[in-house]
């Protein structure tokens, strides 16, 4: 019985004769995601007998059957029951494995249908679970569907399940596939739960000894090693270990792709666009490598080249909610009012109860939805309006969206004296998130900044043009949308002095960290600085955190500072960052070219 799985290993798709296959075999993950399993049919030189795989001990795990057709759960059941399964818990729904997920968890083993009944499914639920992190890495999830279209398929694989089934199935296929996934998760068992926990230092450790001691899953095994990397910011030592893998196995996407986003992390685009560009060549449908090069894009400032690409993925994969926000944002900035309705209008549709559905998505939609004037704007805002009762009644944390999603409606309907009735509900819902201390997102703020000037309400305005221009010093793409807003109110003055104030807050912010740094807490500084270099892409914060990294390391070459390897390695890894940052923007600053100096007399 075959199982959807990549492209078949060795084929190039850019060469004449070859078309699209409707169904993969195993073998064929391997090329386009490494397969968990490749260690068991690579032919790898074992320094020891390798050990048996280990037999899946089924009356000691537990299940969970999601599956809309009660005939193949009852199968489903039995043929877990009759090898031996005890606990066993089975779902018909989308929203009811969800539950038993959330209040049960602790499942060992998923066996989940990939078409449900409630008009999401497997890929979404899949995408769920690993957003909120609600099941452990070492939880068997295994897809199965009697679909066997590509892009149903590739969906799924995408997302890289432990495998995927195609129906019908038999009992010995089952368990065979099972036991396999078994053995592969047992074996990674200890590296995944450090790395779940957060110890990635002692993950990296265990998967650099168990990758050369246990050579079935070696591959399974470095995988984690680069994450680890990825995750305490070792981005050189990333790409050299994702470089080495690749001179030992060159056709590895994964490790292609680590090898990028490693390059990514340092902020050096052409590097990365070069390495993605020959990965997106011989694997045009790995979804990953476009999405870091859609980021590439936006980087180096070119929105319609990201827009594009984003485009073309969600043609492959239109379910994806992390893309259709991403695309609406995209959008958004470059006023391209159709696409971003389009792509709010199927993240709200495939995305009903998701908590990828954030409040400000709501709020953004119905801005868009009240500037389009179309006449299927007011329909689209009743079933927003409906998904907000459904799903968030409840939920403090959406109480301003619905409230804004009534404002909107009320606007498109013509009817002012109601929509002056429900903005302010809207500054009371404000006011009691600010009590209450519930988190107010960018867009919620923007919706309430375009709202107060429609209102003719200079307070709120100010106000919310104040917490945006805090948020968002140096993105002038925010800065700018802040000022169009403030101008179309007749506040252009009022705008421009928000704006000084919010830089005077940051220099303010840069002083307390240069403080640190002068009262001999340079570690504490460099962290400061690292904050807000990640908060406000600004190159005179960029040039301060480099100034600072280059004092550490001063200091500990003078035996004044006590610094362990591990940060030496994470603040190299971070001065890459800050020198490429600011190289692409501001080559010629006279401060860049002494701080490089500086740094290349330390490291030489």
């Amino acid at each position: 019985m075959p199982v959807a799985t990549g492209l078949p290993s060795g084929v190039r798709p850019d060469l004449p004769g070859w078309s699209m296959p409707e169904l993969f075999d195993t073998d064929d993950l391997l090329n386009l995601l490494g397969d968990a399993n490749a260690d068991e049919r690579a032919p790898v030189p074992a320094k020891k007998p390798l050990a048996p795989p280990q037999p899946c001990p089924y009356g000691a795990l537990s299940y969970l059957l999601i599956e809309d057709s009660q005939t193949m759960r009852v199968w489903l059941r039995t043929t877990i029951a009759n090898a031996g399964g005890k606990k066993i818990d089975v779902s018909d729904s989308y929203n009811d494995a969800l539950y038993r997920i959330r209040n049960r968890g602790g499942y060992d083993v998923v066996l989940c249908d990939y078409i449900l009944s409630d008009t999401r499914d497997g890929q979404q639920l899949l995408e769920e679970v690993r957003r909120q992190r609600l099941l452990p890495q070492s939880t068997i999830w295994i897809m199965i569907t009697g679909e066997r279209k590509y892009e149903q398929v590739f969906s799924a694989v995408e997302l890289a399940p432990d495998d995927y089934l195609i129906k019908p199935i038999t009992p010995d296929l089952l368990h065979v596939r099972l036991g396999r996934a078994w053995d592969h998760r047992q074996a990674l068992k200890g590296a995944t739960d450090l790395f779940d926990a957060g110890r990635f230092e002692e993950a990296l450790l265990l998967c650099r000894t168990e990758s050369d001691g246990n050579p079935r899953h070696a591959t399974g095994f470095q995988r984690i090693a680069g994450e680890c990397m990825m995750q305490l910011e070792h981005y050189l030592e990333a790409y050299e270990y994702f470089e080495a893998i690749l001179e030992a196995k060159p056709s590895l996407p994964w490790a292609k792709l680590g090898k990028a986003r490693a390059f990514f992390h340092l902020d050096r685009y052409d590097e990365t666009s070069a390495i993605i560009e020959e990965l997106i060549h011989d694997n045009p449908e790995y979804l990953h490598a476009h999405d870091l090069l859609a980021k590439v894009h936006e980087r180096k400032g070119d929105l319609e080249a990201t827009k594009s690409l984003l485009k073309l993925v969600l043609q492959k994969n239109p379910k994806s909610l992390s893309r259709q926000r991403d695309i609406a944002r995209i959008a958004v900035a470059t006023d391209d009012l159709q696409t971003a309705i389009d792509a709010f209008a199927l993240m709200h549709q495939h995305g009903r109860g998701s908590s990828f559905v954030r409040p400000g998505d709501f709020c953004t939609y119905a801005a868009m939805l009240i500037k389009s004037g179309s006449k299927a704007a007011a329909d689209r805002l009743d079933a927003l309006n409906s998904n907000l009762r459904d799903f968030h009644k409840n939920d403090p944390a959406y109480n301003l969206s619905e409230k804004t999603v009534g404002y909107a409606s009320a606007l498109t309907g013509g009817d002012r004296q109601a929509a002056a009735a429900a903005y302010q509900q809207m500054r009371q819902a404000l006011e009691t998130a600010k009590t209450t201390e519930i988190e107010v997102d960018s867009e919620q703020s923007m919706f309430m900044l375009e709202a107060a000037v429609a209102m003719g309400d200079e307070e709120t305005a100010c106000q919310m043009a104040q917490v945006l221009y805090q948020d968002h010093v140096g993105n002038q793409s925010m800065e700018g949308r802040i000022r169009q807003m403030m101008a179309s109110g007749g506040w252009d003055e009022h705008a421009s002095r928000i704006a000084e104030g919010a830089t005077e807050n940051l220099k303010r912010m840069n002083v307390a960290a240069a403080n640190m740094a002068k009262h001999g807490q340079l570690l504490e500084a460099v962290e400061e600085f690292a904050r807000l270099a990640e908060a406000n892409k600004n190159v005179a914060v960029y040039l301060n955190a480099a100034t600072c990294i280059v004092k550490c390391f001063e200091e500990a070459a003078a035996g004044r500072l006590a610094m362990d390897s591990n940060t030496g390695k994470r603040l190299n890894n971070r001065m890459q960052g800050y020198i490429n940052f600011v190289s692409l923007r501001d080559a010629g600053n006279h401060r860049l070219e002494q701080i490089c100096k500086a740094w290349a007399a330390i490291t030489r």
